[in-house]
């Protein structure tokens, strides 16, 4: 294979050059599915994910149809997957990261598939005759929403530990990509339910979105794979790794996560430690600090009275409403364990600056709402939304001790559906 430079690392006007011939014998069709996969395969080699976006765009400026460029998305994607699936572990079963990696492989199998489906909705003629076939990709697009789950757990228990090791930046990129990941899924599903355009423009958007959806989360499974996961294990603690996995067990997991890859022991150098032993020593430890407080007549004084700590601790998690209290360092400092949270909170958010909790799109917003607090200009914001069938009131208010002086921000979040469905009135206590 002269012709492909041996093991001399090409330019990329070599990569473009060998990339139109590609085309070329493509379209005269004299060519395999198999020598395609080789060739692309040799072009690809060592090549970042980024670059690739830029031949496949400087193909389309040289006039090449984008379906073309499109075809050799799929091909690309494909070696992708196939790649990913033989990749080596780069952590041991048991690990977080190994959970991560596990679902990457899952995910990818589930795009493909999505992906086989799309293709095959341009060999019909008309929404009646594809409706099965639409309505098995509506399924499927439906399990796809579970990758929610894999990136809540990304970040709001991995990504708060990344910046306590001062790895920000890449954690930042990956949220935005989870963003972007977030918008595309959704109007795909908006797309498969009310379509408003000709069977034939239908067929070729969801086409166009789904290979943007597979194209993104592949380039973006990469760099988790090769950046991000490498540099945690790098720089996260056996404790760290150890209550990761105890707050991403409390989030749960999703329906493609493998099982075999939920099973954990405790992450330590010797890891002949069960996880129902751990749970039996974090128990135990739990109920000697409870006896100490109470020895040692823990409460808390107010003006108009006092709690004890455990007091104090059930009546805020009892509260039909989520807190999450933000210091005047803009620290999080506490959050209150409401039944059926709408928003996710663990542990690792508490000491994590507020705007590394928001996405990145939104954190102008958050920065206003603090700097009118801390100058005094308001005193509390108020949003409601849309969401998952609820209808969710959000309230910051600014905290200030007796003389005004700014002490945090507290965000209190609830579910007024039910609420706001209230009529007429109750007066008597009713058996449920």
């Amino acid at each position: 294979m002269s012709e492909f430079l041996g093991n001399k690392k090409m330019s990329r006007e070599e990569r473009i050059a060998l990339m139109k011939r590609l085309l070329l014998d493509m379209d005269k069709g004299n060519i395999t599915p198999e020598e395609i996969k080789s060739r692309f395969k040799t072009i690809l080699a060592d090549m970042h994910p980024v670059e690739i976006a830029i031949i496949e765009n400087a193909l389309i400026n040289d006039g090449f149809p984008a379906e073309k460029i499109h075809n050799l998305c799929d091909v690309h994607i494909d070696i992708f997957r196939e790649s990913i699936e033989n990749q080596a572990p780069i952590a041991q079963k048991g690990h977080p990261i190994y959970l991560f990696m596990a679902e990457h492989v899952a995910l990818l199998k589930l795009f493909g598939k999505a992906k086989t489906m799309s293709k095959e909705l341009k060999e019909y003629s008309s929404f009646e005759e594809a409706k099965n076939l639409i309505d098995n990709l509506k399924k499927v697009a439906l399990e796809m929403k579970g990758v929610e789950s894999h990136m809540l757990r990304e970040e709001n228990v991995l990504f708060p530990y990344l910046e306590k090791h001062e790895i920000i930046q890449p954690a930042k990129i990956m949220w935005t990509e989870h963003d972007s990941l977030r918008e595309r899924i959704k109007e795909l599903l908006s797309t498969l339910d009310s379509p408003n355009e000709s069977y034939q423009d239908f067929a070729k958007h969801i086409d166009s979105l789904i290979l943007y959806i597979v194209d993104l989360k592949s380039n973006h499974i990469y760099k988790e794979n090769k950046i991000l996961y490498p540099s945690a294990i790098t720089k996260l603690t056996e404790d760290e790794w150890n209550e990761i996995w105890e707050q991403m067990d409390e989030m749960g997991y999703a329906s493609f996560t493998p099982e075999k890859a939920k099973w954990h022991k405790k992450v330590v150098k010797n890891n002949e430690v069960s996880r129902e032993e751990d749970e039996v020593q974090i128990k135990l430890r739990e109920l000697l600090d409870a006896v100490k407080k109470n020895a040692l007549g823990d409460k808390v004084k107010f003006e108009y009275g006092e709690l004890t700590s455990e007091q104090l601790k059930a009546m805020m998690d009892i509260l039909p409403v989520e807190i999450t209290f933000i210091d005047d360092k803009d620290i999080v400092r506490y959050f209150n364990r409401a039944e059926n949270r709408v928003f996710p909170r663990t542990k690792a958010v508490i000491g994590r600056t507020v705007q590394n909790c928001h996405p990145p799109k939104s954190v102008h917003i958050v920065e206003k709402i603090l700097s009118d607090f801390k100058s005094g200009k308001r005193g509390n914001a108020d949003f409601w939304i849309q969401m998952k069938g609820k209808f969710v009131y959000i309230r910051y208010f600014a905290v200030r001790d007796e003389k005004g002086k700014y002490l945090g921000t507290l965000e209190v979040t609830q579910d007024v559906t039910d609420i706001r469905n209230l009529q007429g009135e109750r007066r008597i206590y009713a058996e449920e």
